[in-house]
């Protein structure tokens, strides 16, 4: 019968009909999340308070992968026979993971305590150098001196230092009630860390298994030739990264410990607070040593103006120290990222991120103008464009 026909399946209209109402769906999607925006944004960031502990335990990953390396090659290897790789890997992260826990008991028993201490102290010097400062402006006001008018002064005593003193009586009494939310939220911080240490642990542990894995990935997706090409570039931003955070971090240690070594040397207050700050904004390039001498120079300006001088000195030779001679040794070309670069990461990664985007940003841009420099030369080397020194 001519009416008896059998439905042929085409699996090319098949094949478009599905992609259609793949990229629909994707689209509809996406509307949806960019005209709901406020609710978009806190499932994001719900979704990333679920996954930071897993995040933060990838970055301790990240960190300690080198130093269980290092005492693998150097230590262990050398003590348990060839025969027994996976023990000599056993016994190298548990060290290095008992060296970390072993530094941060250091810093939550004596330096966390010191760190309040000198807080609560400056706090209450506060109205004494306030006293002080009025005082010195009535002497001026008395004595005959006139480089400056009577009316400059009277203001700064009547409207600058009442400012000055209680914008720092804010910024003091600020920082308790966050050292106090801290301690509060300790429980919920324990518990993130505690679940950071083990996934970095595994992490660490199932290193090999999991980069073999992603490179099985990349290979199933791209054409061999271009997952090579894709796995070398990767390789060689893992060595950027790598080498950036790992060096940084050792050159910034070393700059904190000299900087409270000299300070106690120089028999100056608060070495504590003022090293831990200079060491961790010493970990952001170039700007990062200003950055830091600037609370340390006023929180001593306040208490001493000579000593808040002997201090930017001291800062000037330790940075002069770290620039020329220990940055170069621990970092040697580093990042090879550009002031402009630099600047331009740092208020990128500082507006979304916070310090966390200042450090890690540096990096992550180094990285951008590594793999476009390369995406560049791979085009002009296809158009066939040499490019010589007169013609730029």
């Amino acid at each position: 019968m001519a009416g008896n026909h059998k439905f042929e399946s085409n699996k090319k209209y098949f094949t478009i009909c599905i992609y259609t109402i793949a990229v629909i769906l994707i689209g509809c999607i996406i509307f949806q999340f960019v005209t709901q925006w406020d609710v978009t944004k806190s499932l994001i960031t719900e979704l990333w308070d679920i996954l930071f502990p897993f995040f933060l335990g990838f970055l301790i990953a990240y960190i300690i992968n080198p130093v269980v390396g290092f005492f693998q090659r150097n230590l262990f290897s050398k003590i348990i026979p060839d025969t027994h790789k996976r023990l000599c890997r056993g016994i190298s992260i548990l060290f290095s993971y008992l060296l970390f826990l072993g530094g941060l008991a250091v810093c939550l028993i004596f330096v966390i305590p010191q760190l309040i201490e000198s807080i609560q102290e400056l706090s209450l010097q506060i109205p004494g150098i306030y006293n002080t400062l009025t005082d010195l402006s009535d002497r001026y006001l008395k004595s005959s001196t006139s480089i400056l008018p009577s009316e400059v002064i009277e203001t700064i005593e009547t409207k600058t230092l009442p400012k000055l003193m209680s914008l720092t009586n804010d910024l003091i009494s600020n920082l308790i009630p966050w050292i106090y939310n801290i301690t509060v939220s300790l429980a919920k911080w324990m518990f993130n860390l505690i679940i950071a240490l083990v996934t970095s642990i595994y992490m660490t542990a199932d290193k090999k298994i999991i980069i073999k894995f992603l490179k099985r990935f990349v290979l199933a997706i791209f054409s061999e030739k271009t997952s090579y090409s894709v796995l070398r570039k990767c390789k060689d931003c893992h060595k950027i990264f790598s080498s950036f955070i790992i060096g940084k971090s050792i050159d910034s240690l070393i700059i904190g410990i000299l900087c409270f070594l000299l300070m106690t040397l120089l028999h100056l207050p608060y070495a504590v607070l003022i090293s831990v700050i200079v060491g961790i904004t010493n970990m952001i390039p170039y700007f990062g040593p200003f950055i830091g001498a600037v609370p340390g120079a006023f929180i001593l300006f306040i208490v001493s103006p000579m000593k808040a001088l002997i201090f930017i000195i001291m800062v000037f030779l330790l940075q002069q120290f770290d620039g020329f001679i220990l940055g170069p040794k621990i970092l040697g070309e580093s990042t090879g990222v550009r002031p402009l670069l630099i600047l331009f990461s740092i208020t990128v990664g500082g507006a979304y991120f916070g310090p966390l985007g200042m450090f890690l940003g540096v990096p992550f841009f180094a990285c951008v103008q590594y793999l476009i420099e390369n995406w560049v030369d791979y085009r002009l080397y296809k158009k066939k464009i040499t490019l010589s020194e007169k013609d730029l």
